[in-house]
């Protein structure tokens, strides 16, 4: 592995949005997915640091791929961040001079709702000020503000966000079914980030005391207890979930205009060549394992391939994008995130280098328990956990 490099803070350009926009539009719904890598890599770049276990066959990678060790241990979860809170620094506020708008003020502002919260982007010049509206005013939760001599960009610092995908048919409670996606996107802060992907069969511990396959965990507690196991079992401070289904991962990835990716061989009913694929073609790209040389392995890595290939797809947007983007995905996704820290974790892209955006399947390989086929959490995926303490891979 390379040694990682900081990127700057501020961000590089007016046009980028989130890899977590990416997550909510494809990772969470890619649920009762069977992808993998093994088909292709996201068009216009390959995925950064395919360090997987899985068979990352066909994706070629055309940027540096960072990485490198943390000696920090995975056994507990740790405290929560006290990130992406709306909390900006008094000096902060002193430049920007003031910390709310009025109704009248942003008149220009792009705005939409979040769980039936208003958010806004307000663009002045270079300046962008990210707001939640509390009451009768816009509150300032983040931003960057060159022209006042505070390029930030001020979203926060090192988090993590779980991207769930339920395996619920037609009928079905999306939160007490199992979750087939079981993704963690991390964010360290300084312009890197991971994408982490859980096989679905890994044999852990689960709400309740026993053992068993992880994807059990939200059928049998929900999807905060999900978050809980997955915290628990990697080590990972969860800032919290975003989940969506099979049917909401279609929609999704038409809302959005398609998620560009290119396949080195058929996928199913995707074939070779350089696609931009509709919601059903990126369901069933996803979906597929049978056929690919490591089966759920490479389905997880896959679902971390079309995550790469939705934050690429969204990235060249632009700011004034995420309120409309916010209140487009709002009916898809269940959250216990705030809007705040929804839409500051969304610009957190503006800070993002995506050669940075590292990806990985944690496992140490199948076995079988009581006849069942189940995967190994063992020293390879607690290395794994450990690197991504703090928010690289």
């Amino acid at each position: 592995m390379s040694a990682r490099r900081r990127a700057p803070g501020r961000p590089t350009s007016a046009r980028a949005i989130s890899v977590l926009t990416a997550a909510v539009l494809v990772a969470g719904p890619l649920a009762a997915c069977s992808g993998s890598d093994s088909g292709g890599e996201a068009a216009g770049t390959g995925s950064a640091n395919p360090s997987t276990t899985a068979a990352d066959t066909s994706a070629t990678s055309s940027s540096p791929s960072p990485g490198s060790s943390s000696s920090a241990s995975p056994s507990a979860p740790g405290p929560a961040l006290p990130v992406g809170d709306g909390t900006l620094t008094p000096q902060v506020l002193q430049r920007l001079g003031k910390s709310s708008y009025s109704d009248a003020e942003m008149a220009t502002a792009a705005k939409g709702t979040w769980k039936g919260t208003q958010v806004g982007a307000l663009s002045q010049g270079e300046d962008v000020s990210l707001l939640v509206k509390q009451g009768s005013t816009w509150k300032v939760v983040g931003g960057w503000w060159p022209s006042k001599g505070a390029p930030g960009p001020y979203l926060g610092d090192k988090r993590f966000v779980l991207a769930l995908g339920s395996d619920a048919r037609p009928g079905q409670d999306v939160q007490r079914s199992r979750a087939d996606t079981i993704q963690v996107i991390g964010l360290d802060g300084h312009g890197g980030g991971g994408i982490l992907g859980m096989p679905r069969d890994s044999y852990v511990p689960l709400p309740g005391g026993s053992r068993g396959k992880i994807n059990g965990a939200m059928s049998a507690a929900g999807p905060q207890g999900m978050t809980s196991t997955v915290a628990r079992t990697t080590g990972l401070p969860l800032q919290g979930y975003l989940l969506t289904s099979m049917t909401g991962l279609t929609a999704a990835v038409n809302a959005i205009g398609g998620v560009p990716v290119t396949l080195k061989r058929q996928v199913k009913d995707v074939p070779a060549g350089t696609h931009n694929l509709n919601g059903l073609q990126a369901l069933h790209l996803a979906r597929e394992r049978k056929s690919l040389p490591g089966g759920d392995f490479d389905r997880s890595a896959n679902q971390g391939l079309l995550l790469m290939s939705g934050f690429l797809k969204v990235r060249g947007e632009g700011v004034r994008t995420l309120p409309r983007i916010m209140t487009a995905i709002d009916k898809h996704v269940t959250t216990d995130l705030t809007p705040t820290q929804v839409l500051t974790f969304l610009a957190s892209a503006y800070q993002l280098n995506p050669s940075r955006i590292g990806r990985t399947v944690a496992h140490d390989g199948a076995t079988t328990i009581g006849g069942a086929s189940v995967v190994q959490v063992g020293p390879r995926a607690r290395a794994e956990f450990a690197r991504f303490r703090d928010g690289n891979l």
